[in-house]
């Protein structure tokens, strides 16, 4: 996720012309929206995932829209090209490392749902021969149960210092509903009789082999957001009722994780614990279920890290007291838990950026060992990597040469027992490499993965536009190398915007859609990725800019990077298509009923779109600190501003929306995409719907689902490029 900058004087002059004197008259604000917090809502009856009159509802509409994209006239060349790109070369593996094992879960056509593989690594810290362990397409089969695995260290956690032990989720229809199984690394099997946690929200973190760390949602209490209200500690053999209780949620948090790590001795479990989002509490566990609450400052940027080498490390959101010194905001700080050390030596400030620079990723540009602190700094789109060791009384700082522009670095993993971590590079243009860093050793390329097209036959650029109030935006625009008649170059964007979360330039990532983005690019097709105010792109300023009341900076922002690609000459409105996932659903919901002038197309993939009722919907009560609660009546009249449901007037022209969801997605809930896309077609606007059973949050993904992502493709190809696109290669 982003210099040159563009002539800012003539954005608002360039973009008037452009657009019609209706559209100009809509830059004051969108009509009057419905009130569906004080008036009855028609269609609340979507929102139950499996109401029976719901299901068949969207089971007409699925079959009614797959029909009509099915039959637009490049769905099978789509079709054809996706699968052959996907067959062609596999995504990049998910890397995990444990002592002396390194964990690898890969997907393919071949194997969609992945194998999870392990190998023992040489002396170096490389892996040897891998060995399959679980192949998940035979075990949905053999089970009859619809798993899917995630390659991310929290759904598979092992006991050091061997690591033998393991505990794994399994996604049950890849929702956010997990069941844990204890599985044998060395006999390559789930252990008979031994741990096991039925599906649930839940999470487990070891504390020695006979103990876990338990939350979960089982006949249990749970916070109002779904979350697991209760830490407890379960004892191998051990009735999960009969777990002790060593912490509880207050009555009113968000959401609660847990994680443990060595300390020294044995392990300690971290519970972190998010009150609203904005105040966030770390609390130490040890073995014998005594409770300590740190003095980590509770204002803490979101995402949080797993304990390694002794250290809980967080980043500032505003200035906070750190071992008697006032740090600025985006320092980041460590709390050291191993055993023995004074409680008034346990906080120290690790590394404040300089002006303008910002850790900008925490779960992607942060890793802790037992010896280092490594973070990826973002300064306007250009990345370096600082590495903090604490050998001695203080930490010392070691900086590395900024990257390329446009290029993304990923610290993906770590080793708990060593110094061992695992760094991904990739850009729009170039194909994702994963090395091993261990230690003082050259780095070991684990996978390097193969060119999806043609790369010399596009540029990227980053550009700036100025938003609404003034703001300067950075954008990075990918686009063909051969010039395009003016305003006429087929272009879809895509962001974010919200809870801090930075937006990058991967090799044809989940965010561009993976593989189904190269049909489009084949085509003469662009894509722009605007920087805007709520995610995490320069600190938590930029965050803070854009959440509640001040939401709408985000699509102010988006809106002028559009005007100013229209005012370039780039492009032109019916050229323009919008899409997003979750949030960045939301976003291209609003930017399609907010803005229907500035765009020819809409997908909106698993989106927020009602947020006057989001807190009844998925998990959405745990995000009124990001979005505001509609029940606070100022908090609504801003809401009801952009609320994407609440904004759809009939006899208004819109674009045609394509809208995706997944029943068993317990995240946002699927109520949100089926009453936008009844609202859209009672209003009498193009509107294509599909719901799929599975998949969860992740429900469009090109190697389970190509079928979707072909559609998905088809629809803006179609819509955008017109029935004769340019043909492949020209």
């Amino acid at each position: 996720m982003m210099s040159n900058k563009s002539c800012h004087f003539f954005l608002g002059l360039c973009a008037a012309l452009l657009v019609s004197p209706a559209a100009i008259a809509m830059q004051s604000g969108p009509p009057a929206a419905q009130d569906s917090a004080t008036s009855p809502d028609p269609l609340q009856w979507l929102e139950e995932p499996k109401n029976e009159r719901a299901l068949e509802w969207a089971r007409k509409e699925t079959e009614v829209s797959q029909a009509k994209i099915k039959a637009l006239p490049e769905y099978r060349a789509v079709d054809a090209e996706l699968r052959k790109a996907l067959a062609a070369t596999d995504p990049a593996p998910g890397f995990l490392l444990f002592g002396r094992f390194m964990l690898k879960f890969e997907r393919s056509v071949r194997n969609p749902y992945g194998i999870l593989s392990v190998a023992e690594r040489d002396a170096k810290g490389a892996p040897g021969g891998w060995r399959q362990i679980v192949d998940m397409g035979q075990l949905r089969e053999r089970e009859g149960k619809r798993f899917q695995m995630r390659a991310y260290a929290n759904f598979i956690r092992c006991l050091g210092p061997v690591f033998e032990r393991c505990m794994i989720g399994l996604a049950a229809e890849g929702g956010d509903e997990l069941e844990w199984r204890e599985f044998d690394l060395v006999r390559g099997a789930f252990v008979e009789n031994g741990f096991r946690i039925p599906t649930s929200r839940s999470s487990v973190a070891w504390m020695d082999a006979d103990t876990l760390l338990v939350q979960h949602t089982i006949d249990a209490p749970s916070l109002k957001t779904g979350w697991p209200a209760e830490v407890k500690l379960l004892k191998r053999g051990q009735p999960l009722a009969e777990a002790r209780t060593v912490f509880r949620a207050g009555a009113d948090d968000a959401i609660m994780t847990i994680a443990s790590g060595s300390d020294g001795t044995g392990y300690a479990g971290v519970i972190w614990r998010a009150v609203d989002y904005s105040n966030v509490e770390h609390i130490v566990v040890r073995v014998d279920g005594s409770v300590e609450r740190t003095n980590i400052p509770r204002s803490i940027k979101l995402g949080a890290v797993d304990p390694a080498g002794g250290y809980i490390v967080a980043q500032l959101a505003e200035p906070a007291m750190v071992d008697g010194i006032m740090a600025p905001a985006e320092t980041v700080v460590a709390y050291d838990y191993r055993s023995g050390v004074p409680a008034e030596k346990r906080l120290s400030a690790v590394y404040t950026p300089a002006k303008g620079e910002f850790l900008t990723d925490v779960t992607g540009g942060l890793a802790v060992t037992g010896k280092a602190v490594r973070m990826v700094l973002d300064r306007r789109g250009v990345q370096r990597i600082v590495v903090a060791t604490h050998p001695a009384a203080a930490w010392e700082i070691s900086e590395q040469p900024p990257e390329p522009v446009g290029i993304n670095v990923s610290l993906s993993n770590v080793d708990p027992s060593s110094d061992g971590v695992i760094v991904q590079r990739s850009g729009f243009l170039l194909p994702g490499r994963v090395d091993l860093l261990d230690g003082k050793a050259p780095p070991a390329t684990l996978f390097a993965q193969k060119p999806a097209f043609d790369a010399s036959r596009f540029r990227v650029d980053l550009k700036t536009a100025r938003s609404k109030d003034g703001t300067e935006i950075d954008y990075y625009l990918l686009r063909p190398r051969k010039a395009q008649r003016r305003g006429e170059a087929p272009l879809l964007m895509t962001g974010y915007g919200a809870f801090g979360v930075a937006f990058k330039p991967d090799y044809l990532s989940a965010t561009v859609g993976g593989k189904a983005l190269i049909p489009w690019l084949e085509r003469g097709g662009s894509l722009a990725l605007p920087l805007i105010r709520g995610g995490g792109e320069r600190g938590a300023a930029w965050h803070q800019a854009a959440i509640r009341e001040r939401r709408q900076n985000s699509y102010d922002d988006f809106a002028a990077v559009t005007e100013k690609l229209i005012g370039d000459g780039f492009t032109s409105p019916k050229r323009i298509g919008v899409f997003g996932m979750s949030n960045g659903g939301l976003l291209s919901a609003v930017m399609g009923t907010q803005r229907p002038d500035l765009y020819g197309a809409i997908v909106s993939d698993v989106p927020l779109t009602d947020l006057v009722r989001m807190s009844y919907m998925g998990m959405g009560a745990a995000w009124t600190n990001e979005y505001g609660d509609a029940r606070d009546p100022k908090m609504r009249e801003a809401i009801l501003r952009y609320s994407p449901y609440q904004n759809v007037v009939p006899g208004r022209k819109y674009p045609p929306f394509l809208i995706t969801i997944a029943t068993s997605d317990n995240r946002v809930g699927p109520g949100h995409a089926r009453k936008l896309a009844a609202r859209l077609g009672e209003a009498g606007s193009p509107v294509y719907f599909l719901e799929d059973q599975e998949g969860g949050h992740g429900v469009s993904d090109p190697l389970s689902r190509p079928e979707l992502m072909a559609a998905r493709m088809t629809f803006l190809i179609d819509t955008l490029m017109g029935t004769k696109p340019v043909a492949p290669g020209e």
